[in-house]
């Protein structure tokens, strides 16, 4: 039997790792060169049969061939990609996702297994997608990386497309080193989708039951004053702020915090989700779009529900305001994206060309509107009310209380001097009788106690959804306290959370079939909690 030395384990171990990092370190500079390079030609060769597939099955991979720069790439999978507005057919203009990894395990195009081929008809001066990246990746949130190709079909030609780097194992390795060997997922968020839905898995070695998406969607769907600390625990909060920040400032309206479209999001081994941006080409279509509301991404809307936390947005958008949000840095941007298309458009047919140029002069300027009309829009943005000390009591007794007889008949007083207090008083005259008085107060954010002394006589209680009896509420919230039949005086208490800086209405009442009940004016109080 032969003994190996552990000397030479180590060696070989050593020799394997080694060159396993050397090969990373070659396909990273080789990605690297590709998107800073020149544009090239792209020629896609598929045979008639992958053409008759890609007919009636588009999403499914067909095999062909893709030459690039003069190397010819074989057993690569090709498939139509794209949705609602940029899927075309294979005989169009179709935006294709290339995998040079489908039929032949380990082929690489510059150090990349898959690319996307995006025929870019709804941005139709090429620039929004390389704009985005670079801006994300700027300010800390590595989206997938840009360029531009010009493209052939089997020697049809398609014109000037978008390169898109690919969401997949490849990407995590690149951005997320420290994560590899360790357990994540990369979900792909699909066409129009949120969190709520099991997602597609694009890659990782996390959970397979979608634990990481069931715990983010728990964090955010719980009430607001526990939100943000279960939120921390599932999400990167940090960059979730700055990609929120710049797609209201870009007006990225089709991206996940306003339409819950186009995005990825990656759940680290820590457990906390990471939202990357994906599908980057609708920019800048509404100079005026606001900046501080319409979040419909779940996640967004949770995290941004009340103007305080809204305020953690604001500052996040004037600090990115200061670099990669500048009217100064995008515009350097702009030009530093159009001087390496104008050399591909040399190629292109001079009606192409004109229309292509002729869209991307109006970056500029929707660019500068768009900003012009952010920074009002920040100058304009309140503070927040000051929060109250915990303990703070409010008399509300002195308050503007109106009387309102929703159903029945009562007779109702203000101000009804009973047992040495001054009251407030209901008398139910007949039956299913609805009374109310009503006091609204404007109030910063917070969680509130509502106080009250109340008595009651001979009270036939009315049932319904907000509450029973005599009690203490706020408008369209059940009250948590009541008293019925006869009691002598007794306390009352209603607690709320106010999630929004704002006005309340506070509400006395009585529903009764018959019967009496006094409040005393002087008891009603708020407690800051």
């Amino acid at each position: 039997m032969r003994f190996w030395h552990p000397a030479l384990f180590a060696f070989l171990f050593l020799f394997n790792v080694g060159d396993l990092l050397a090969k990373r370190a070659d396909n990273e500079a080789a990605t690297d060169a590709f998107f800073d390079g020149p544009i090239l030609r792209w020629r896609v060769v598929l045979p008639e049969e992958s053409i008759n597939r890609l007919r009636t099955h588009p999403r499914e991979y067909v095999e062909g061939q893709v030459e690039v720069d003069g190397r010819l790439y074989s057993g690569v999978g090709v498939r139509i990609k794209g949705s609602a507005g940029s899927k075309r057919p294979i005989d169009d203009r179709p935006a294709l996702t290339v995998d040079f990894n489908r039929y032949n395990k380990g082929q690489r195009v510059f150090g990349m297994a898959k690319i996307h081929l995006n025929n870019s008809v709804q941005d139709p001066a090429y620039l929004n997608e390389s704009i985005a990246s670079r801006t994300y990746r700027a300010a800390g949130i590595p989206a997938t990386r840009a360029s531009h190709a010009l493209v052939e079909l089997n020697s049809r030609d398609l014109g000037l497309y978008v390169v898109k780097e690919a969401y997949d194992e490849h990407y995590l390795k690149r951005h997320f080193p420290e994560d590899i060997g360790r357990h994540g997922n990369l979900y792909d968020g699909g066409f129009v989708s949120d969190i709520t839905r099991n997602l597609e898995k694009d890659a990782g070695n996390g959970p397979t039951n979608h634990l990481d998406l069931v715990q983010l969607r728990n964090a955010s769907a719980l009430p607001t004053l526990e939100r943000r600390a279960a939120l921390e625990k599932v999400l990167d909060v940090d960059r979730f702020l700055s990609f929120t920040a710049i797609q209201m400032t870009l007006d990225d309206w089709d991206g996940y915090v306003r339409n819950r479209n186009n995005y990825r999001v990656y759940f680290r081994p820590d457990g906390r989700a990471t939202f990357l941006p994906s599908g980057m080409d609708q920019l800048l279509r509404n100079p005026n779009a606001p900046i501080r509301d319409r979040f419909t991404g779940r996640v967004a809307a949770s995290l941004l529900q009340t103007s305080r936390q809204r305020l953690e947005l604001r500052d996040r958008i004037l600090t990115l305001s200061s670099n990669v949000l500048s009217e100064s840095w995008l515009l350097q941007q702009v030009d530093e994206i159009q001087a390496r298309i104008d050399v591909a458009l040399a190629h292109l047919p001079e009606d192409q060309r004109e229309r292509i140029i002729n869209r991307a002069e109006r970056i500029p300027s929707r660019i500068q509107q768009r900003l012009a009309f952010v920074r009002r829009e920040l100058a304009q943005w309140p503070d927040p009310l000051p929060p109250r000390e915990p303990g703070t009591r409010q008399p509300l007794g002195t308050a503007n209380w109106s009387i309102y007889t929703q159903t029945g008949k009562a007779d109702t007083d203000l101000a009804l001097p009973f047992d040495g207090r001054e009251t407030i008083h209901f008398s139910a005259l007949e039956p299913k009788t609805r009374a109310t008085v009503r006091a609204t107060l404007v109030l910063p954010a917070g969680r509130y106690r509502f106080h009250g002394l109340a008595r009651t006589e001979a009270v036939e209680a009315l049932t319904d959804d907000l509450g029973i009896g005599a009690g203490l509420r706020q408008t369209g919230v059940t009250g948590t306290s009541h008293l019925e039949g006869t009691s002598d005086w007794s306390p009352l208490t209603h607690d709320f959370d106010h999630p929004e800086d704002g006005s309340i209405e506070f509400i006395v009442e009585l529903k009764a079939h018959r019967g009496e009940a006094w409040f005393d004016r002087a008891s009603l109080t708020l407690e800051s909690l």
